[in-house]
This record gives structure tokens, C-alpha cells and sequence, in this order.
């Protein structure tokens, strides 16, 4: 059953990270699931179509990124889903976490869900990192007086009713999940204010350094 979710983002995001009863010191290795982007494009008006392509684009960079600051958030492997199906089911559980932390506003008592447990267990991983990112851009020339929103496409959107004219936008989600004490030890998003391009390598990075600021590193 494919799983829509519309989670209505504000302009100035989550304030502060979510933790639980884990020390980020205790992380002392970090496997990662790979990355997953839904980027969606407006190419007239104010309809939104999930674009696979810009959203590859985002998927690789932020894959990339990893490689080039695995040091710095204490990244080891990486986790591939090959099963479609098992796939599909890990988004739709990432999905109904944001909507369940959204609400509660905290992580106390929010076990891992089904296959992502499973997963964990089966690679024999204790910490992993999870990434979820969304947004759209538009076509040159279709600014001018327009109110975005993002609209829940896919199976997995976690998307966004945007109040104010803007020409797009990227917003990042990170979850750390505990399989030894089987619950999310870590939760950040950022929706930035600035209006940048969902592909922009350079945003893209100084987001994904911003998720974890106060939590593996100092704030710059």
C-alpha cells in the first residue's frame, strides 16, 4: 500500500535536534543506510510532478557527501537495499516516524520500526544513520507571483505547504537508530530560509554539517 504523508513544514524548522538516552560519544561507528531524495519539480503553475532525475542528482551528491565527511560523522558502511519491496517498506516506516515524532515532539518511546530493525540485526549493526531528503525546484520563468506547495507524492513525501512565494527548496531529515536498545537515539531536519536549489552541492553540504552541529561536533 503506498503511504502518503503531508507534514506541514514551518519557515523555521525544528528548532533544536531530538536525542534520547544515547551519548553521542557512545557512536563510536555509524553504518548508513543510502540516502533517499524526493525532489519534486514545477514546471507550470503551481503543480507539482516527483521528478526521478533531479532527485537522483540530489541522492548521489548527499552519497557522495558521506564519503567525503565519514570521518567527521563517524560513518563505516553503508547500507543498500536491493529488495524493492523491502525498500518501499523502510521509506513508508521513515514516513510514519516523522509524522509520529512530529507529533510527539520527542523520541521517548518510539521503538524501531519492523524492517529497519530487521535490517540492522541482519548486518549485525548496532548505530546506523538514515537521510531523507525533499523538496522542489521550478522551471526557469515559472517564479514570478507563484506559491509553491509541495504536494505528498510517492511513497514516501514528507512534504510541505510553503505560506510565501518560493522559487525552492531543499530540507534535510536524519535519524540514528539503536538496534541494541531498539530506538531512534537521534533526530534532526532542517528546512532552510534560504531559497536554494535542491542539487546545490555546496548547500547540500553545509546542511548536512548543520544536522549534526551540538551533537557529534561544536557549531561553527
Amino acid at each position: 500500500m503506498i503511504l502518503i504523508f503531508a507534514l506541514v513544514l514551518t519557515s523555521c524548522g525544528t528548532p533544536k535536534h531530538l536525542t534520547n538516552s544515547v551519548a553521542s560519544s557512545e557512536i563510536t561507528a555509524l553504518s548508513y543506510f543510502e540516502p533517499i531524495a524526493y525532489i519534486q519539480y514545477i514546471e507550470k503553475g503551481n503543480k507539482t510532478t516527483l521528478s526521478d532525475s533531479i532527485s537522483a542528482i540530489t541522492k548521489a551528491k548527499l552519497d557522495s557527501l558521506f564519503t567525503k565527511n565519514a570521518s567527521n560523522l563517524r560513518l563505516t558502511d553503508k547500507i543498500v537495499i536491493k529488495d524493492a519491496a523491502l525498500s518501499t517498506r523502510v521509506e513508508n516506516e521513515l514516513g510514519y516516524l516523522v509524522q509520529l515524532i512530529g507529533q510527539q515532539r520527542n523520541l521517548k518511546g518510539i521503538p524501531l520500526t519492523p524492517a529497519i530493525d530487521s535490517i540492522l540485526k541482519i548486518n549485525n549493526q548496532r548505530f546506523s544513520l538514515s537521510t531523507v531528503a525533499t523538496g522542489f525546484g521550478r522551471r526557469k520563468g515559472n517564479y514570478g507571483g507563484q506559491v509553491a506547495k509541495g504536494v505528498a507524492v510517492g511513497i514516501l513525501t514528507l512534504g510541505m505547504a510553503v505560506p510565501s512565494p518560493i522559487k525552492s527548496n531543499l530540507t534535510l531529515h536524519a535519524f540514528i537508530f539503536d538496534s541494541e536498545k531498539n530506538e531512534i537515539v537521534f533526530y534532526n531536519k532542517l528546512l532552510p530560509n534560504k531559497v536554494k536549489e535542491p542539487t546545490d552541492s555546496k548547500f547540500i553540504e553545509t546542511q548536512l554539517t548543520s544536522l549534526f552541529e551540538g551533537y557529534f561536533y561544536d557549531k561553527k
